[in-house]
């Protein structure tokens, strides 16, 4: 008898250099954004004239025809060009991905997102910069996010480091990027979220869920109601959807829908944000995390900066130290160091451990962090997800707070827009944003959180 060789298994390379976290992080491309100002017209300029043997058609068989061709369709191809580079460059120039379905019957090609222009006009262009090699892209592939929700097969796609130098060499970089690449025309969201969404833990093998309850929705819909009678220019006109991960103790945060919402946009970018022609202003807590488990503990939130460590160089490292409590307050416990999509900047400048000593010394609770979470509201957690329900209840607590804070604007007769620890405001209502938050932190803590207006 004959033995069949089994070959051993040897596990498929991947098909891209790039790290998986940093691609699910991408945003839907924006398709409403316009180059604005000499550098980014005559970026753009350059780009297109570049791009125009690789999508021309075939050149025509006789002299004759060959002296005819003029390119009629010149102005057309740096127009869409520009619309697709001013996209690119928006979150392009800080390294981030966008996503962009490569399927034409998926949602990002809906005829009611009001496109400028629809998906071979993208794609023959977008391709031609890809092979060009102005363009980092990754094809799509289908996958699925950690409470199984399929997200479809869009392609990644971000300028590449040729694209970004050339872009330096006509004066547009990271500094004047909001001014060079302005959101003109946002695509509008196709259809109204579902007000509340609880979803289930990860790997909790389908355990009931909680239902929603009615006066939840109600709040969720006076918001919108709200919301729509005001305008919005800079950003799409909100459509907000408030999300809980397994019971309504954890998560619920509000977010915003849509390819153009305000949320995702960097501060630098919500600034140009207009409400009914009025400037806005972002009405911050101070150190929300921290400071609510400070609360929730009964300790003592210290005089100045809650960031400040001892023994650090606080002027160097505040970001790298503000980064450690996110991840830390995230994980549920205390960052030894720094996980592999952290900064490299940050990862350089200062090792995790050394922050964590320093950090632990001022606050003695960090080493019992899930003291935090209620004993009766931790035990409805699955064993596997206890660390991260930390962070996810601290949220939780920083959601009520903003959306009692978002009523009372309401009530009287204002508008504010969720920006998780802070809201968006037209700038008259700075002040009166600053009191709601306090009041409804003394509502939910039995004391009021530090609140600054940016």
């Amino acid at each position: 008898m004959t033995t069949q060789k089994t070959e051993p298994f040897i596990r498929k390379p991947p098909s891209h250099a790039y790290d998986t976290a940093a691609l699910q992080e991408a945003q839907p491309l924006s398709l409403g954004c316009e180059p604005s100002g000499v550098n980014a017209v005559a970026l753009v300029q350059d780009v297109a004239e570049r791009i125009r043997p690789l999508i021309a058609r075939k050149a025509a068989a006789t002299p004759q025809k060959q002296a005819r061709d003029r390119d009629r369709g010149k102005n057309r191809r740096i127009a869409e060009t520009g619309i697709i580079l001013a996209g690119l460059m928006r979150r392009g120039v800080r390294g981030k991905w966008h996503s962009v379905h490569e399927g034409r019957g998926k949602w990002f090609w809906n005829k009611s997102r009001k496109l400028p222009f629809g998906y071979d006009a993208f794609w023959r262009k977008a391709k031609a910069m890809i092979d060009l090699g102005l363009i980092e892209y990754v094809p799509g592939k289908g996958w699925r996010n950690a409470w199984g929700d399929w997200q479809g097969e869009e392609a990644r796609l971000r300028p590449s480091e040729a694209l970004l130098k050339l872009a330096e060499s006509y004066g547009c970089n990271r500094e004047t990027a909001a001014s060079d690449w302005p959101l003109v025309t946002p695509a509008p969201v196709m259809a109204e979220a579902v007000p509340v969404v609880i979803k289930q833990f990860p790997e909790s093998n389908g355990a009931p869920l909680p239902p929603v309850p009615a006066s939840l929705v109600t709040c969720m819909t006076r918001l919108s109601e709200a919301i729509a009678g005001h305008t919005f220019a800079g950003c799409a006109s909100p459509v907000l959807q408030k999300v809980f991960t397994g019971s309504l103790a954890f998560h619920g945060r509000i977010y915003a829908k849509g390819a153009d919402n305000y949320q995702t946009m960097p501060r630098e970018y919500r600034r140009s944000i207009t409400i009914d022609g009025e400037a806005v202003k972002e009405v911050d807590v101070s150190a929300s995390f921290l400071s609510i488990a400070l609360a929730r503990l009964g300790l003592p939130v210290p005089e100045g900066d809650p960031y400040d460590l001892p023994g650090l160089d606080m002027v160097k490292h505040r970001r790298a130290v503000k980064e450690w409590f996110v991840i830390t307050f995230g994980a549920g416990k205390p960052c030894s160091r720094w996980p592999g999509k952290t900064e490299q900047n940050i990862r350089s400048s200062i090792r995790a451990a050394e922050i964590m000593k320093a950090a632990q010394a001022r606050y003695p609770f960090l080493e019992r962090l899930q003291d935090v979470v209620p004993a009766d509201v931790m035990a409805s957690v699955p064993e596997n997800y206890r660390q991260k329900a930390v962070g996810q209840y601290l949220m939780c607590l920083e959601a009520q707070i903003m959306l009692e804070a978002i009523g009372d604007i309401i009530k009287m007769g204002g508008i504010a827009l969720p920006l998780h620890d802070a809201l968006l405001v037209p700038e008259s209502w700075s002040e009166r944003a600053h009191d709601a938050i306090e009041q409804a932190s003394i509502g939910q803590l039995e004391r009021a959180l530090r609140v600054t207006v940016n």
